[in-house]
This record gives structure tokens, sequence and C-alpha cells, in this order.
């Protein structure tokens, strides 16, 4: 197993392509003051975005959904992580969760739990991750993917699943929030 998800992390790793530059489409960089109780004035940069969804797939058998992607912002390039994205305009946290679910893996779950929220980054990013599980996921379809996602899935045990959080192999901080909150409830 760990063999089979080294290689499906080289495969799906990025490499910068062009030096950083300012601007952009996908997110907003705000500038607001705020007063603390001291009374003193602070200015703060943030990035606005809109919420986002976390969902831990659970299949019939047990297993967790995986996927593995380009991430192009990391050392590593490529991260083992769980479905998730941003909601749509008008969409709720629960919709964005299985539409992601669906898209990313093809896999269709028979149930939705809602598990809480957290923030990525209190301190810079301003919008919550809203966190479930999905039960009896069954792969019903091929991935619907962006023209610019590519995505690998892949099915782990729980066992797996600890181990790779055990020897520091999910590093995207909503997957290991959303795991961790799926093993403190007991649902893997």
């Amino acid at each position: 197993m760990r063999k089979m998800i080294e290689q499906l992390l080289a495969r799906c790793k990025a490499v910068p392509f062009s030096k950083p530059k300012e601007g952009g489409h996908f997110y907003k960089v705000m500038s607001q003051m705020f007063k603390l109780p001291n009374g003193e004035i602070i200015t703060r940069e943030f990035i606005a975005k809109k919420p986002a969804a976390a969902v831990v797939p659970i299949t019939i058998e047990g297993n967790i959904v995986c996927v593995i992607q380009p991430a192009s912002l990391t050392d590593e390039g490529s991260l083992i992580e769980i479905p998730a994205g941003y909601a749509e305009d008008n969409e709720i946290s629960a919709s964005a969760a299985v539409r992601e679910l669906v898209e990313e893996t093809g896999y269709v779950p028979t149930g939705l739990k809602y598990l809480g929220k957290h923030y990525q980054d209190p301190g810079s990013i301003k919008g919550i991750v809203n966190v479930f599980v999905a039960f009896g996921c069954v792969k019903k379809h091929g991935q619907k993917l962006d023209r610019d996602e590519f995505v690998e899935t892949i099915e782990v045990s729980k066992d797996e699943i600890k181990e790779l959080m055990a020897d520091n192999m999910i590093l995207d901080g909503n997957s290991f929030i959303a795991l961790s909150k799926a093993r403190l409830l007991n649902f893997i």
C-alpha cells in the first residue's frame, strides 16, 4: 500500500512553472483595521473566501476514500487528502460536500452527518470549513473534474488511515482535522 501511495504522490506532484506574482481570481486579499481590547488599532491582511466543505467518505466495506492531487504551494507538490471544496453561490455546505465527493471520486453516499466546523488559519483566512462524514459510499460514476483538476482516488482501511496520520503522510490541515473528528466520534 505504501509503495502505491508514494507512486501516486509522485505522479500528482506539482512543480513550480513560474515565479510568484501578485493578483489572482480565486481568492481576494483584503485589509481591515481592528481595535484590540487595550484600545490599540491594528491592521490585518487576510484572504476572503467562500465557505468550504470537507467530507470523510466511508465505503460500505468501511474503507476511507482519499484523493491524491497536486498541491502547488507545498514542498511535496502533491498531498493525500479527503474530498473538499468551496460552496458555489447559494449552495449549502452539505450539498457542497456531496457534490465535491461525487465530482472528485465518483463515489455516492447513502447518508451524510455533520461533524462540525473549523477555521483553516484564523489569523489570515476569513472563512469556515464545514466537516461531514459520508456513509455507505459506492463508486457509481467516473470523476467529473474541472479542466484544471488532476485527482487520483484511493481507498484505505481504517488501520491504514491511522497509520498515514501517525506517519505524517496526511499534511492537509482540513483532512487531518476532519479525519481526527471522525476518529474521535468513532466513525473510523
